[in-house]
């Protein structure tokens, strides 16, 4: 159409990448991930994988782990850690939605809500049938989405706080505020980064403009259907809980490759 790409740019993680892992730190889904993997007992493949949050202690845990992102800052510190502690993984840089990877894993994960900054119908088309392509036959997936009714709250416009964390030479405050758009289900967000020197004085200032889809169970479950998946379970939490719109926290979705497709 136009000569344009039929999908949208993501987040400009290389801006933020030196500090993602001040602010980052949030590990409540890797037991669960950790049990998924090694479950699964083959090769596994991590989208959306960031600075390794998960992937570490994937790779720690003896899983055979491909880690693939589109932010080569990103990438390059997962590297670096993976490095430091002697671990080995295969890191790729590639767009979720355009992956050019051989049918061989058992098991994809996209943690940490990442699919959600997929925020077109057909981003979210292309990624998901870029990543059955990539399984083996009744291959699985794993994609965590947030629970639309509960995290459109947060999207009031507000100004939040959200920590003040410890550099080498002083600290970094990071803040930001969202706003919805009803009738799409996006959420844009602007997202400040505030750094200060030892004494408290302000040195930069950085700004990354942030995009993600409050994707509903309905809307999924159609897009599960339609890309060649099926529903294995759907939990509200990584305690195996079962999903209740009202009170979940998260919509955990393990899916199945169809084997007739």
């Amino acid at each position: 159409m136009g000569g344009q790409r039929p999908w949208e740019d993501p987040i400009e993680y290389d801006r933020v990448a030196d500090v993602y892992d001040r602010y980052v730190k949030q590990d409540f889904d890797v037991p669960f991930l950790v049990e998924e993997a090694t479950k699964a007992g083959g090769k596994v493949l991590e989208l959306m994988c960031g600075t390794g949050r998960v992937s570490l202690p994937l790779v720690e845990a003896g899983v055979d782990l491909t880690c693939v992102d589109a932010s080569g800052g990103m990438l390059a510190r997962l590297e670096e850690k993976l490095r430091e502690r002697s671990l080995a993984a295969r890191v790729v840089r590639a767009d979720v939605r355009r992956l050019d990877l051989p049918r061989e894993y058992d098991l994809a994960m996209v943690p940490f809500h990442s699919f959600s900054e997929l925020v077109t119908r057909r981003d979210q088309e292309l990624a998901l049938e870029a990543i059955r392509g990539c399984l083996k036959k009744g291959g699985r997936l794993i994609c965590p989405l947030q629970n639309p009714a509960l995290r459109a709250r947060q999207a009031d416009g507000t100004l939040r706080l959200g920590g003040t964390f410890p550099v080498e030479d002083g600290t970094v405050v990071v803040s930001g505020f969202e706003t919805l758009d009803g009738r799409t289900g996006i959420v844009d967000r602007t997202q400040f980064y505030e750094s200060f020197d030892a004494s408290g004085n302000l040195r930069a200032k950085r700004l990354l403009p942030m995009r993600f889809a409050l994707i509903s169970r309905e809307q999924f479950a159609e897009l599960v259907e339609t890309t060649g998946f099926e529903l294995e379970a759907l939990h509200g939490d990584y305690d195996h809980s079962e999903y209740r719109e009202e009170t979940s926290p998260h919509m955990v979705w393990v899916l199945r490759a169809k084997i007739s497709v």
